[in-house]
């Protein structure tokens, strides 16, 4: 990696930890709810958010200078100084967005309850959380590209050479593997994977099920999310076909970079439909006060919602709701088979 891609790279992922709070609904600040979705306008509230970016902001270039004589010595090149620098920008970003949780919470609890504010908890029927947002039916979809690589992959390994390209770059593949059926197999695998996470998420979580008003549209921008992934699988599981298909024959390269640059595309179009649905969206009380149930304002923790996965508080996508051991288990559960497969691989 050259020192213009690292920066490039380097700071486009700084920007998006930067931005990540205006990534909620308007009546959220820092993962901290409040009644009124004007909530951004306030001058404290201002304050608080003037002070995140400078820190942020100074944090970003604090790890560059830290990390300069890496990159000056040419150490991007082995990827060392850009692991690093993103381990040290996760770390850091999170640390600045948790003190200005902090000071949000601290500047909530100065003010006078909210009466639009309800901590009461929300009771949902089990036969409730049956019920889903997205039909089962639809991740039949998944079904033919994934079956179709799992043919392919069977019935070609006899025609495979005995090295297996593991990775693939701008000019073709860069890493190979001495050929098993794990290797082969493992493009499946991680098919599956992604299939599972989209059948996770099709719940509603409780608080939106018992109090809809405070997450308007709710159910609409979770089916188009639900959809888009759905998208990204298709065109994510095209991609893995090709790859198989590659072990048996060559395949232009543009079978491999035309579906990454219409996955890349769909990020743009995950972010307008976030804004169109979620952000620009005036919620209405009584809203469920919270706050205890998200752990530095990101990391959701309820024993007593069925859910799984629910919307993040900050951020676009879905988190776990780590109380649930449910949810544990379908993360760790994914993780390992990743692991597993990437340590064979190599």
């Amino acid at each position: 990696m050259n020192l213009i891609t690292f920066l490039g790279i380097y700071f486009f992922i700084s920007a998006l930890f930067i931005a990540q709070p205006w990534f909620s609904r308007r009546n959220v600040v820092f993962g901290v709810v409040f009644a009124d979705d004007q909530i951004w306008k306030n001058d404290n509230v201002r304050k608080i958010i003037r002070a995140y970016l400078i820190s942020a902001v100074f944090a970003v270039f604090a790890i560059l200078i830290i990390l300069a004589p890496l990159v000056a010595a040419g150490w991007t090149n082995d990827m060392l100084a850009f692991n690093l620098s993103l381990a040290l920008l996760i770390l850091v970003e999170t640390l600045v967005f948790y003190a200005a949780t902090r000071k949000t919470r601290a500047y909530k609890q100065m003010n006078k309850p909210d009466p639009e504010l309800s901590s009461r908890n929300v009771i949902v029927a089990v036969k409730g959380d049956k019920e889903t947002l997205f039909p089962l039916s639809w991740l039949l979809i998944l079904l033919p590209l994934m079956i179709a690589t799992f043919i392919v992959a069977i019935l070609g390994y006899p025609y495979m050479p005995s090295s297996i390209p593991t990775h693939f770059g701008l000019t073709g593949p860069d890493h190979w593997a001495p050929k098993s059926w794990m290797t082969v197999l493992s493009p499946v695998f991680f098919e599956l994977m992604l299939a599972v996470l989209v059948l996770f998420i099709r719940r509603a979580p409780a608080s939106v099920k018992g109090n809809p008003k405070a997450a308007p549209d709710y159910a609409r921008f979770r089916k188009l999310m639900t959809l888009l992934m759905i998208v990204t699988g298709l065109i994510t599981e095209l991609i893995f076909l090709v790859i198989v298909i590659s072990f048996i024959h060559p395949v232009s390269q543009i079978w491999l970079i035309a579906p990454t640059i219409a996955v890349i595309i769909l990020l743009p179009v995950m972010m307008l439909i976030y804004f169109r649905f979620a952000r620009s969206k005036t919620p209405s009380g009584p809203i469920l006060d919270d706050d205890a149930k998200w752990l530095w304002g990101q990391f959701y923790f309820n024993r007593s919602d069925p859910s799984l996965f629910v919307e993040k508080r900050v951020g676009i996508g879905y988190t776990i709701n780590m109380a649930r051991p449910g949810a544990w288990m379908v993360v760790i559960g994914i993780i390992t088979v990743a692991i597993l497969l990437s340590v064979w691989s190599r």
